[in-house]
């Protein structure tokens, strides 16, 4: 073998121990994965159909947060607001998920539309015997944004729907709340949930029927308040350490779901939009900036 081969391999060789070295930094610093990559820590857990075709994971999101993206700014309340839509069609009803948002059918297909009711902007979901959820990146450290407060209004409920039984696990409103954790976001995020029920009481705390990672609180439930918009609000970072043992990482995206695959019948739900604050809120009553 020649001097000359013997130094190009060489070189060769350190070049290729420099590559392997920069990979190793890329990927084990968030820092740099975002500036090089585009990756963020905000993105949803697996999908796992699981049984009758719910989400294992609930967060199934099919991509990651585009390149640059950074964590939200609150508005002068502060509040970080997850909109419905960010902007409005001049003629609504309008059919179809808003851009912002990205669609995952586990059973039969979505139903959605943005609509205007009692002044207030809102994604309408339907389902007939299936199972689908929306999507949204969002970027809150809960050290600064600890409260989540959202509204929404069930139109009709799962007949016999029951989060505590596997298989008749359907819910018309769900709200989720996505924590990835590196280095595998899209096997072990864990996910908080709000859900109103058909019939388990309000309180009810669970590990989800189809996935560990899931743990699932009931804010409201029955058919009392059917018709009727409900604020809720609650302090994530005390459910979280309540249900999962430790403080959270960063939020990294929320959902909205809605199925009825389980029982096999129809549900419909409106969900307003959904906002992280600093503090909590003294009234019940929907914030201005919610209303359009």
């Amino acid at each position: 073998m020649s001097l000359g081969r013997l130094r190009a391999g060489g070189w060769g060789l350190i070049l290729a121990l420099a590559v392997l070295a920069g990979v190793v930094v890329l990927l084990a610093s968030p820092r740099h994965r975002a500036l090089y990559l585009g990756w963020t820590t905000s993105t949803g857990a697996r999908a796992n159909p699981g049984a009758g075709g719910r989400p294992a994971a609930v967060a199934a999101a099919p991509s990651l947060v585009p390149a640059g993206r950074l964590p939200a700014v609150p508005d002068t309340e502060s509040r970080i607001h997850v909109r419905v839509a960010d902007t409005v069609p001049s003629r609504l009803p309008a059919e179809g998920v808003p851009p912002g948002w990205t669609t995952k059918e586990f059973v039969g297909r979505a139903s959605v539309e943005l609509v205007r009711d009692e002044n207030r902007l809102a994604l309408r979901l339907r389902s007939e015997q299936s199972s689908f959820a929306l999507y949204r990146d969002v970027i809150v450290d809960l050290r600064e944004f600890p409260f989540l407060s959202w509204s929404w209004k069930v139109v009709q409920l799962p007949d016999g729907g029951d989060i505590r039984e596997r298989a008749r696990d359907d819910q018309a409103a769900q709200l989720y709340v996505i924590f990835p954790r590196w280095p595998s976001p899209l096997r072990s995020s864990d996910v908080l949930g709000y859900v109103w029920d058909t019939r388990a009481p309000v309180g009810t705390r669970l590990t989800s029927t189809q996935a560990s990672n899931v743990k699932v609180i009931v804010v409201a439930s029955g058919s009392a308040q059917r018709g009727v918009w409900r604020v809720e609000q609650r302090a994530v970072v005390q459910d979280y350490v309540a249900l999962f043992g430790r403080q959270p990482p960063r939020v990294g995206r929320v959902a909205v779901m809605i199925d009825t695959n389980d029982t096999r019948g129809a549900a419909e739900a409106l969900v307003g939009d959904i906002a992280f604050a600093r503090e909590r809120s003294e009234s019940m009553e929907i914030p201005t900036s919610m209303l359009r």
